[in-house]
């Protein structure tokens, strides 16, 4: 009896009368196609194991990873699909055939997938492999190794490797389409002023406030993309090995005998028990009939052996005449199949094949192959690790700096004038004079309308319209020194107490801010300046 593989992984033999699917030789788009619809059908037993085993391992990179380094988790996740396509192999492939494996036993056979599938040699030098997805069932279902896997991924591999390098192509730039469009999707939610160098920070580990959040989505999101897809690429390409296996070993020929063979069988029982009853009846009626129709039974078995005992003629013909024989047979219609290839050739290559090529020559070109595809794909890894070395010198490259000519410096905020000529030459003076007058919210408007005049005047920051007063102490924090940041802070929650919730600030307070004003937070810089 055929099986179906060599020997999985718990060591069961598995048989195509329990194949769920419909068995018949397909084109590789059609066996992609049948891949995308065991998906479908079996979502639930493939999903659940796999979310808790990256589940798992999202715990384990949050417990040993720093924060800092967040970005080596996710290069960890994306390293590892090999071990979460051996889960998926190991669920789609049961499911094929009748066994419906839960969550949990799926999850018992991982130790022994890890060991037992070639998971090392996929982690590393064959973790670029194109085709990988359809080189798995090899490695984990037959258990092959050495030259008999070469030899078998070289026959499965001859009509499909193409197809087989395109489904992981289109696999990656649908992961690629829908990850671009999950961060852009977030991006739609982000205030104007975080979303202006927000890509900068994400990369650099510069963000602070909501960008953390913004941070810990985009990680769900590349997750949950990457685990949405690799059951398709997985099926798909486990269909085209059952596709390739059925056309190379005639399943679909196989399944139709055998339920040929069941009906026959059925029937065969039917005619025996009616056969059995017609001989009690002929039992019955007396031994003599019995012994003529087994004398008739005799006679014509023996006129029918004796019409098969000539099947060649009692004369041989010699080499010349069979030949022609043969030649006038295969000149039939039927038996005549001729094909037109076409192939480039030398124009003077009059060497016999023998002659042309040695036999070490085709060793040395495929060592030779391989050596230059592994230095590309390692000159590729290369690059990406460079680009990240090196991000600060060529990411400002893509982030617009604004000329200063562009910058439009607002004249009014919170409809206070900020302009140069409406302000008084000395601050502390007319501040003290109002606060003497008993003008507590005078006070702090002219103290808070000269911080922002400095803001925007001489520390050229970007403030707009739309600020609050607490965007405008973020905004700040890079922009000021610790401890003239800390002054307006202070400044801006006394002035936020009187304009909106009418409370005056205590005689300390007050003292504080006009007495430090000039020593913690005017800028001296235009003074300093004259004095060089």
């Amino acid at each position: 009896m055929s099986r179906i593989f060599g020997l999985l992984a718990e060591g069961i033999t598995m048989q195509l009368e329990t194949i769920t699917a419909n068995i018949r030789s397909r084109s590789p788009w059609e066996a992609i196609d049948l891949g995308f619809a065991m998906v479908r059908a079996w979502w639930i037993s493939i999903y659940t194991p796999l979310a808790i085993l990256l589940l798992a391992i999202i715990t384990v990179l949050l417990l040993l990873v720093p924060y800092e380094f967040y970005w080596v988790s996710l290069v960890i996740l994306w390293w590892l699909k090999p071990l979460y396509h051996r889960l998926i192999l190991y669920v789609i492939s049961h499911q094929m055939f009748g066994e419906s494996p839960s969550w949990s036993a799926s999850l018992k056979v991982l130790p022994d997938l890890v060991l037992h599938s070639g998971l090392f040699s996929e982690l590393t030098w064959r973790r670029f492999s194109m085709s990988r997805g359809f080189r798995l069932p090899i490695w984990q279902l037959e258990r092959l190794r050495g030259k008999d896997r070469r030899d078998r991924q070289q026959l499965l591999l001859a009509n499909v490797h193409s197809p087989a390098i395109w489904l992981n192509i289109a696999i990656f730039s649908f992961q690629l389409i829908l990850t671009v469009s999950f961060f852009m999707l977030i991006w739609l939610f982000i205030p104007e002023y975080y979303a202006e160098d927000l890509f900068y920070k994400l990369i650099s580990n510069q963000l602070t406030g909501i960008g953390y959040s913004v941070e810990v989505i985009a990680v769900m999101g590349f997750v949950m993309v990457m685990v949405f897809l690799e059951p398709f690429y997985i099926a798909a390409s486990f269909a085209m090995y059952l596709n390739r296996r059925t056309q190379l070993e005639a399943w679909d020929i196989e399944l139709s005998f055998r339920k040929m063979a069941n009906r026959l069988s059925k029937l065969k029982q039917a005619l025996s028990v009616a056969i059995t009853g017609a001989l009690m009846v002929l039992f019955v009626t007396g031994i003599s009939a019995e012994t003529s129709y087994a004398n008739d039974d005799y006679n014509e078995d023996t006129s029918v052996e004796s019409s098969y005992t000539e099947h060649l003629s009692e004369t041989r013909l010699d080499v010349s005449e069979s030949r022609a024989v043969i030649d006038a047979v295969m000149q039939n219609e039927h038996l005549k199949q001729e094909e037109i290839v076409k192939r480039w050739r030398l124009k003077n290559n009059d060497l016999s094949e023998d002659e042309s090529t040695p036999p070490w020559a085709g060793t040395f070109s495929a060592i030779f192959a391989m050596i230059i595809e592994y230095a590309l794909w390692i000159a590729i890894a290369v690059g990406i690790i460079a680009l990240y070395i090196y991000r600060k010198r060529w990411m400002p490259l893509l982030v617009r700096v604004p000329e200063e000519a562009e910058i439009l410096k607002p004249d009014i905020l919170f409809g206070m004038d900020l302009r140069k000529e409406n302000l008084p030459g000395d601050v502390v003076a007319a501040a003290s004079a109002l606060w003497s007058e008993g003008k507590v919210r005078d006070t702090l408007s002219l103290l808070y309308r000269c911080a922002l005049a400095q803001l925007v005047n001489q520390e050229s920051l970007p403030l707009e319209h739309s600020h609050t007063e607490g965007d405008i102490l973020k905004l700040s924090q890079s922009a000021l020194s610790e401890t003239r940041h800390t002054y307006l802070q202070r400044l801006t929650q006394s002035w936020v107490q009187v304009a909106y919730a009418h409370e005056y600030p205590s005689n300390e307070r007050m003292s504080y801010l006009l007495g430090n004003w000039s020593s913690e937070f005017a800028s001296t810089r235009s003074s300093s300046g004259e004095q060089q």
